[in-house]
């Protein structure tokens, strides 16, 4: 088995028992000029079947994102109550505010960019039972990625061009994203732009799942949105950890 193989089957196996199939990534603002709070949303999208929730928010400080996060792993909670559902609570970029909850013994997660504390580090900082999420785009990052042997999962894109972030280069379409996966070597999710009419345009593309904001954070009703996205992106391409 190749190092690449080798590094996905792995990566597979830490995510067993997670629905993969639909990311949620929280934006505070979307979230109130939709009338509502992160809680409110993740709780009503976790129940229409988000598998996922990265909580994201570039404005406030480490105390009001600690803050910030304790409310979505409340929001989870209460949506997943009486199931067996695990919907992982991913921490995006926040090291420090990752530790402190740790050491408290609650079950948080990192995601990180390429401008972001290396991944090599997060892991030293956060030990080795949290998940690692990274955003690449490119042959040296995945490999990059692959060789750090601390990455679970990919973020790929922007598939589509996208307004959620001021920065994001031009999207680079659901053909160039399948060329993309088969190389990463890693599990990975797309994001960019994502919405429930090009859902289904990402089917067979060798993805595990959609990652997607504003299609839920300015939803009239998030539950729904889920749903419909889950609906439109199908079963994906395989069970993960099978």
């Amino acid at each position: 088995m190749n190092t690449a193989a080798a590094g996905l089957q792995d990566a597979d196996a830490r995510l067993a028992g997670i629905d993969t199939r639909l990311y949620l990534v929280t934006d505070s603002t979307q979230c109130r000029e939709a009338g509502r709070s992160v809680a409110e949303t993740v709780r009503e999208a976790v129940a229409g079947g988000v598998g996922i929730v990265q909580v994201r928010d570039k404005d406030i400080d480490d105390d009001a994102f600690c803050t910030l996060t304790r409310e979505v792993i409340a929001a989870v909670d209460t949506a997943t109550a009486g199931t067996k559902r695990r919907v992982p609570i991913v921490l995006n970029d926040r090291v420090a505010v990752a530790q402190r909850l740790l050491i408290e013994d609650v079950d948080v997660h990192i995601h990180v960019g390429q401008s972001d504390t290396p991944v090599q580090q997060v892991r030293e900082l956060i030990g080795p039972e949290p998940l690692i999420g990274l955003s690449a785009a490119n042959d040296a990052e995945f490999a990059a990625a692959q060789d750090s042997g601390a990455v679970d999962l990919l973020g790929i894109g922007p598939v589509y061009d996208t307004t959620t972030k001021n920065d994001a280069p031009v999207g680079i379409g659901p053909d160039r994203l399948g060329e993309l996966v088969r190389e990463a070597g890693l599990p990975a999710v797309a994001i960019g732009g994502i919405n429930n009419d090009r859902a289904a345009e990402l089917r067979g593309r060798g993805l595990i799942g959609i990652c997607v904001v504003s299609a839920i954070c300015r939803a009239e009703n998030p539950r729904a949105a889920a749903e419909n996205l889950l609906a439109e992106f199908g079963d994906g391409n395989r069970e993960v950890g099978a």
